[in-house]
């Protein structure tokens, strides 16, 4: 591997530590973190949103000119300071971002969105221009920064500065796509000519992602399982003609973990810190959450979940499956999550009908996810689709086995034990695939008759778990590999 630096432009959203709504924002901060550990050269872009004022009102102000197309010029600013390390441009328009959602309303998307963001992603690339920072790699991630690889490509093709930039589009969960009305061609900038359904064009709608992965010069996805996945008319969330097109581009980079959050040995909000499933320390952290949650005492399996309350996560396996496994075994339930109404009200129908068993927390509790992780045997996310999925890798760590479905990272994590005998010794979880309640059912009664019939194989399975490791220094060093491979070929 070539070690010469790299300059590095990271455009992304949302942050860890200023705005996060999912696991992009882990990774937005996580990656250009571990780039500046390596000694890479990175600055990080995102909206200067009014709710992090506090962060960068005080930091040195640019203003910034900005020409979205050739009719019209749009006056922005930056502030430039460090987050958590990271060399960080926040760009400023209060139009745009002086708003109390990042992306909705509470219920409904802004209708300028995809000006919103064109304007953080064109200014990224005007920023560099300006101060004469000569970025080696523009890496966009999801549709909202998917538009700077069409502006790298296309506005800015002519300019020598960027001669010598290319683009990487990275995937967090292509189900979110940025579509909207045609009427916003010209004012984003996107000539007809790229309006069709090898470009923007998606049903007579802009779609913002899938242009991106037409000029994008590289294209990943946050696991190799969820890389091929895109690549087939069931995964690719309605994209795959565009994905296959642009196959030889494709990768997957499985994302890390920051264990310096997630360890049952230093986690500060964990009753009790254990190095090993048996020290008795994980014990205590069952018992004590127990009483938090008001379950009742006993030897049961304490099944925990943490998730948001949406159809992409598998509610419609999971509900049917504890009612199910809730009537036919001694199991109890923790759920922390927020989201669809219609779900939250179902699963508070659960824990009234099971007060002693089943718990059900709407919202989100920080604190409290950590101590589900600890206090839980195993983990549920019976996802319809999961990009990478992080909550399976914090349970590995916590000796909390995961219960997951054979999809995108979720199969690149997790070790299903099929054979007590075979594999005890490698596995760290439990497996179904077909997406049906029944199928969940059944790798339920599975895993509730190992925590009871086999306890030497339950006890191996975590302690196999808990030695396994995504850390995000070889994530890290996956990403430079890539951008290395990719400033070796032309421009798409």
């Amino acid at each position: 591997m070539n070690n010469t630096p790299l300059k590095v432009l990271v455009i992304a959203s949302e942050v860890e530590g200023l705005v996060k709504t999912g696991g992009l924002a882990d990774v937005a901060r996580a990656l250009p973190a571990e780039l500046v550990r390596l000694g890479h050269d990175v600055r990080l872009v995102t909206p200067a949103y009014a709710k992090t004022r506090e962060v960068w009102s005080n930091w040195p102000h640019q203003s910034l000119c900005v020409h979205l197309n050739a009719f019209e010029e749009t006056w922005l600013a930056t502030r430039t300071g460090e987050h958590q390390g990271i060399p960080t441009v926040q760009i400023e328009h209060s139009d745009s971002f002086d708003r109390a959602g990042i992306y909705d309303n509470g219920t409904t998307p802004y209708e300028d969105n995809a000006r919103r963001f064109a304007l953080l992603s064109k200014g990224a690339l005007q920023w560099c221009r300006d101060n004469d920072w000569q970025p080696d790699i523009v890496h966009a991630n999801d549709w909202q920064a998917a538009i700077a690889c069409f502006y790298l490509a296309e506005h800015f093709r002519y300019d020598p500065f960027f001669a010598h930039t290319r683009s990487v589009l990275t995937l967090h969960n292509a189900a979110y796509q940025g579509q909207c009305s045609s009427t916003w061609l010209r004012t984003l900038g996107i000539h007809e000519q790229f309006f069709h359904p090898g470009a923007f064009e998606d049903h007579g709608q802009i779609n913002l992602l899938k242009g991106g992965i037409r000029f994008a010069d590289a294209i990943n996805a946050v696991s190799p399982g969820y890389a091929s996945e895109l690549l087939s008319d069931l995964g690719s969330h309605g994209l795959g003609p565009i994905f296959r097109e642009r196959a030889d581009a494709l990768s997957g980079i499985l994302n890390g973990c920051d264990y310096g959050q997630w360890s049952p040995e230093t986690d500060p909000d964990i009753p009790v810190h254990f190095k090993h499933p048996d020290d008795g320390g994980k014990a205590r952290c069952k018992a004590a959450l127990k009483q938090e949650l008001g379950l009742a005492e006993g030897d049961a399996p304490l099944l925990v979940s943490i998730s948001r309350l949406a159809d992409q996560k598998g509610f419609n396996l999971l509900i049917p499956a504890l009612w199910e496994t809730l009537r036919h075994t001694d199991a109890q339930v923790g759920l922390l999550g927020s989201g669809d109404p219609n779900l939250a009200a179902q699963l508070h129908r659960l824990a009234r009908e099971y007060p002693s068993r089943v718990a059900f927390v709407e919202g989100y509790d920080n604190a409290l996810a950590h101590r589900l992780e600890a206090g839980g045997d195993a983990f549920l996310m019976p996802s319809i689709f999961e990009p990478c999925g992080l909550n399976q890798i914090y349970s590995l760590r916590y000796g909390t086995l995961p219960l997951v479905r054979a999809v995108g990272g979720l199969k690149d994590t997790v070790v299903p034990l099929a054979n007590i005998d075979a594999e005890a010794g490698q596995a760290t979880g439990f497996m179904f695939a077909d997406p049906s309640a029944e199928a969940l059912i059944t790798e339920l009664s599975n895993l509730i008759r190992v925590y009871h019939d086999q306890p030497d194989t339950w006890l191996a399975m975590q302690t196999t778990a808990m030695t396994q490791r995504f850390e995000w220094a070889a994530a890290a060093k996956d990403y430079v590999a890539l951008y290395q491979q990719v400033q070796n070929v032309p421009r798409h």
